[in-house]
């Protein structure tokens, strides 16, 4: 299809990857952005002297899993090569896996179950300058968004363009289509609605809140192993994040049912005493200067939009990129992942139809295609964490719960330590990648059935998961006025 214009609103990541996709079919393509247009800086200086107060998330830790590292290095070498260049590095499969799996054979297409390490300032300002230097594509900044402009009869609303105010004066651009890229602050929701455009909304709360804060190496030629860099203590989680030339960033994270201890690691004193409570964390910071203050973030949910449902008027000339259309809890680190996948669906989309009544139908069934398995991956976790927690603290929890717990410990986990299938399976999965074949699930599925009836026969041991200090002996532990009272993180 070819268009004479696109107009973006967002240039986040999820609008700088839609920028990116969509000036490959033609045409221009205008991004709409709020904040200020970004400061001439090295990429490394990024996270300390980039504004940007329209990024909720923009210092706090990130991960860019296998399927976008894989998508941006075949279709955009030049980009992937400034990434590297950066100091952007490749994890490899023994971070990922159980110690059981050490030494792991190789296999072909273990390149794109790898992430790539960085802080999600460096990647959007090396993202935003490389879309910039694109001939098809300009920005708007300092613009605030005001509406959609639209046609309508009684059959169809048309997205024409959008109005926006810049400098206290309104303005107006006209478009092909329009493409929100907003967030999940997005009002498109809402604006549609008025126009009797029908926008179903799935809303599953994650229940969580979580916490983190940046650090640097003294010494980053001489960097810790980086072994035991995450782990889940049922009501208390924790993950690092390695970056760039000596950057990695330490998060906590537990349910919001746990109110003392999610005030206490929203707090200075609270989250460095937790810190210090892990030895393999210990080790890292004992080593390191702190970059950041703590990073607090809550009301996590998992959201699944559809604009233009099957009743009420079709909508035309819309699309919605990143968690203006999916968003899952932002602890699996899911986010920039799912804004490539749709920016390229889209771009694959336009480029193979342009009727605009399909084009809606097909970008909606592809995206559910590549994403709706990892969104219902992010529902399931938050749903066994919360079991694990519960019955942790001795809180009643639901057959189905305890059962969902019982196949987890006697049956998954063995499996996980024991199978390399079930193994590289479960990185597929966190990595995004592409749902494999049926084949391969009912041979994941033989192998998880047989380690668990091994278990209950007593023929092999469940694995022991790693025992974190009672919660108590925690928050007992943590200096005066860390916990004091209960706040809302």
């Amino acid at each position: 299809m070819a268009f004479e214009r696109a107009v973006i609103i967002g240039g986040g990541v999820a609008g700088l990857a839609t920028a990116l996709s969509l000036h490959r079919l033609g045409g221009e393509v205008v991004v709409v952005e709020r904040d200020p247009e970004p400061p001439d800086i090295s990429p490394d200086r990024a996270f300390l002297e980039w504004s940007r107060p329209g990024v909720p998330q923009f210092r706090h830790a990130h991960l860019f899993l296998g399927r976008l590292q894989a998508l941006v290095r075949d279709k955009y070498p030049e980009l992937y090569e400034r990434l590297l260049a950066a100091g952007f590095t490749l994890s490899n499969l023994e971070e990922m896996l159980p110690a059981s799996h050490a030494g792991i054979a190789p296999m072909p297409g273990d390149e794109d179950l790898v992430h790539l390490w960085g802080r999600r300032a460096t990647f959007e300002y090396v993202l935003r300058r490389y879309v910039g230097d694109l001939p098809s594509v300009r920005f708007v900044h300092s613009a605030h968004v005001d509406g959609l402009a639209t046609e309508a009869d009684t059959r169809a609303v048309r997205v024409t363009g959008v109005e926006y105010t810049r400098h206290g004066k309104r303005e107006s651009l006209r478009a092909s289509f329009v493409v929100d890229a907003s967030g999940k602050r997005s009002r498109s929701a809402e604006w549609l609605r008025a126009l009797g455009v029908r926008v179903d909304v799935e809303e599953k709360p994650s229940g969580f809140v979580y916490a983190c804060r940046h650090y640097r190496l003294k010494d980053p030629q001489n960097e810790p192993p980086r072994r035991d860099g995450g782990g889940n203590f049922d009501c208390l989680g924790y993950v690092t994040f390695y970056a760039e030339h000596g950057h990695y960033a330490l998060t906590f994270g537990c349910p919001t049912d746990e109110k003392e201890l999610a005030h206490a690691l929203h707090r200075t004193e609270g989250f460095e005493a937790l810190c210090n409570r892990l030895p393999v964390l210990r080790h890292w910071t004992s080593q390191s200067e702190v970059v950041s203050k703590v990073l607090g973030a809550g009301r996590f949910e998992n959201r699944w939009i559809r604009y233009g449902a099957r009743s009420g008027p079709a909508l035309l000339g819309f699309f919605a990129v990143g968690d203006s259309q999916v968003e899952t809890n932002p602890m699996y680190g899911r986010g920039c992942a799912t804004a490539f996948v749709q920016a390229d669906t889209l771009a694959e989309v336009l480029t193979t139809n342009d009727d605009a009544r399909e084009q809606m139908s097909l970008y909606y069934a592809a995206v559910r295609k590549h994403l709706r398995a990892s969104f219902d991956l992010s529902v399931g976790t938050d749903r066994m964490y919360h079991v694990r927690a519960r019955l942790a603290r001795g809180l009643p929890v639901p057959l189905s719960g305890r059962f969902l717990n019982y196949a987890y410990e006697k049956a998954w986990l063995p499996a996980l330590h024991t199978s390399t299938l079930v193994a590289r399976e479960m990185i597929k999965a966190m990595q995004m990648r592409e749902v494999s074949s049926l084949g391969v699930r009912l041979a994941v599925a033989a192998e998880i059935l047989r380690a668990g009836f091994r278990s209950v026969l007593g023929r092999s041991r469940a694995p022991e998961l790693p025992a974190g200090p009672p919660l108590r002996e925690v928050l007992n532990g943590l200096p005066v006025g860390s916990h004091d009272g209960i706040a809302s993180p």
